[in-house]
């Protein structure tokens, strides 16, 4: 491993990782300034375009491949229009042993004064537990979904029709 590679790698294994709230920040600006005088696609349009006027940009020492999701490595944006963290939520990205996100006082600020007031009945996932059953919801409660199949399609569960009529052993004959 050369010098370049060993410096990109020990920065980018030693670096910790945290919650950036720029794209948040930025999302919540464009979101306000034109709720209500433009359609859903238009809205997302200027939201994302201002992102992207408005970014920062890090280009590191030594990266040939540059661009990071964040302002800095390791820097992670939140999604609010997608998924409004609460403060708890902050607290047990912060303090979870297995892969943290340092959470800084002024994201928690930020979070608390401006991103959660705003998106808190807004965000795709509000939207969508409103609409959810209460059979859905007790099951959600008791753990059959998950906050990560919200997210995500539970592919190794998604079967054809045929096994849910049949069995395993009738399929396998097949």
């Amino acid at each position: 491993m050369n010098k370049r590679i060993e410096k990109l790698r020990k920065e980018s294994l030693d670096t910790q990782p945290y919650i950036s709230i720029q794209r948040a920040s930025l999302i919540t600006e464009t979101y306000k300034k034109y709720e209500g005088t433009v359609s859903i696609p238009v809205l997302r349009a200027l939201a994302f375009k201002f992102v992207l006027e408005n970014k920062s940009i890090y280009i590191g020492e030594g990266e040939l491949i540059v661009g990071e999701r964040g302002e800095h490595p390791q820097a992670t944006p939140t999604f609010p229009e997608l998924c409004c963290h609460s403060l708890e939520d902050l607290e047990l990205i912060n303090n979870r042993k297995k892969i943290s996100f340092t959470v800084n006082q002024e994201v928690k600020e930020i979070q608390k004064e401006k991103i959660i007031p705003y998106w808190k009945n807004r965000s795709m996932r509000s939207r969508i537990f409103k609409e959810m059953t209460l059979e859905w919801k007790d099951c959600y409660t008791a753990g059959i979904f998950t906050e990560f199949m919200e997210q995500r399609a539970p592919g190794h569960t998604v079967a054809d029709d045929k096994i849910y009529y049949k069995g395993f052993s009738d399929f396998i004959q097949d």
